[in-house]
């Protein structure tokens, strides 16, 4: 328990750091893991424990973060509530609203193609769940992860709309995602 904590305190110390340097004005080209160390008052070997790279802390930041997401979406399937378009766009605007900082991130590194990726993904799981035979799979996964990548930063970075109102106008842009349900 006592080192799940210690490692936990690193990695939010290096997230930390992360978030300074970029409050700072530094371009993320210039951010070395001598930088972010420093910053982050950890050793090497302590921030290599954990990561590859400074793009692997925020990538690592996207996987837990989807997989909140996917935890919350199970739960609402198991509480057999229907997969629809309207029940993914909610829970997923619900659980992303919150990640300003991580939004801030991966503009910041320009790392939007890493989370484009992963919707993409989850995309084709969704319409593979439906039973959903797609010609273009990958590119229509692809052009509906970008519009949910976008879509999502708007949301979470300029809070222009209320949970209701930005499921509403998602579904009406990508037609209900209706090439994966």
């Amino acid at each position: 328990m006592a080192v799940d904590q210690r490692a936990q305190k690193s990695r939010t110390k290096i997230y930390q750091a992360l978030l300074q340097l970029c409050d700072q004005g530094v371009a993320f080209d210039q951010v070395s893991v001598r930088l972010l160390v420093e910053t982050a008052y950890v050793s090497r070997q302590t921030f290599y424990r954990h990561y590859a790279s400074p793009q692997a802390v925020i990538t690592q930041l996207f996987d837990a973060h989807l997989a909140d997401f996917l935890s919350a979406f199970h739960v609402q399937q198991l509480q057999g509530q229907p997969l629809t378009a309207e029940s993914m766009v909610a829970e997923l605007l619900r659980s992303w609203q919150n990640r300003f900082d991580f939004f801030r991130l991966v503009e910041w590194a320009n790392m939007r193609q890493v989370f484009i990726q992963g919707v993409s993904r989850f995309n084709a799981s969704i319409a593979r769940d439906n039973h959903k035979a797609l010609m273009d799979e990958q590119a229509i996964c692809d052009i509906y992860a970008a519009s949910i990548y976008m879509f999502l930063r708007s949301y979470v970075l300029q809070r222009l709309w209320t949970v209701p109102q930005a499921t509403a106008l998602l579904l009406h842009l990508t037609n209900n995602f209706d090439q994966i349900f």
